[in-house]
């Protein structure tokens, strides 16, 4: 039997937009789990993890980080998304509001959408699409 819950991966090196993600995230659906990593590395060692665990319904990925940034885990995730059960939606999200960056998620077809920081109701309706 398959788990009612659905499991949400935030990968972004602010603590802040973990809360306030998980915050927002938990007033719209108590069914929701959000797993927090503070680095790209982590996210990309949980999902080829073997066996893996329950995979994410969602990535939210932020742009800018220290050491692997968002451009960087896309390229490593997709060296593994051929191992993973099924496709997992990404989402980026940043403080960028740069036309190149946005261009760029266009072209990028592991990402359905792009939201720029801080987030609000509208945006979170973004992301409530691809749950």
């Amino acid at each position: 039997m398959e788990d009612m819950s659905k499991i949400v991966y935030v990968v972004d090196d602010d603590e802040i937009f973990h809360f306030i993600i998980k915050k927002m995230l938990g007033q719209q659906s108590s069914d929701l789990v959000v797993t927090s990593f503070l680095c790209a590395e982590e996210a990309l060692e949980q999902l080829s993890r073997n066996p893996q665990p329950t995979l994410p319904s969602l990535i939210i990925l932020d742009m800018n980080m220290q050491r692997m940034n968002g451009w960087d885990f896309i390229e490593a995730y997709r060296g593994l998304k051929t191992s993973l059960k099924n496709t997992i939606p990404i989402i980026m999200c940043s403080s960028s509001v740069d036309v190149r960056d946005m261009q760029k998620v266009q072209h990028t077809p592991e990402l359905m959408a792009y939201i720029t920081k801080p987030l609000d109701k509208n945006k979170l309706k973004v992301i409530e699409e691809y749950l």
